[in-house]
């Protein structure tokens, strides 16, 4: 197999990895919205320990894919897999095709998900903060005595 194909072959089975890997982000992004709802900090310190090491693995492919496109010659980008997918065979061309777009729904279902969480960590931390009124601290509802 040249070069080339080893190349196409592993952009594609990091690809197939990453629809598995923001399938488990999605499920610990809810794991990590539970923890936020139920405040329990032993269970957010672990899901987000988990949420960073999927992040960590989804930028390395992310990184390889960039350098894998460079090495064929492809620019880098949506552009340059779409590229890429009219180039390879007729019969893989739609499942890789499906595959991508499957990959971009992904993604932006788990960016929906963690924006979501960030908000309700926000409205706790402002809740906490006018019940405490750290702005004015001669009004505190709790102070120290």
């Amino acid at each position: 197999m040249s070069n080339a194909s080893e190349n196409v072959k592993t952009l594609l089975q990091d690809m197939v990895a990453d629809r598995n890997l923001y399938s488990l982000l999605r499920d610990r992004l809810d794991a990590q919205r539970e923890g936020i709802i139920l405040r329990d900090v032993a269970a957010l310190e672990l899901v987000n320990q988990e949420i960073i090491t999927l992040y960590q693995q989804l930028s390395a492919h992310s990184q390889k894919r960039h350098r894998l496109l460079k090495a064929l010659g492809i620019p880098v980008g949506v552009k340059g897999l779409k590229t890429l997918f009219s180039r390879l065979p007729e019969n893989w061309q739609n499942q890789v095709k499906h595959l991508w777009a499957d990959l971009e729904d992904n993604a932006a279902t788990c960016k929906m998900a963690n924006d979501a969480n960030g908000m309700l960590l926000n409205m706790q931390n402002d809740i906490l903060q006018n019940l405490l009124n750290v702005s004015e601290p001669e009004n505190w509802l709790y102070q120290k005595v």
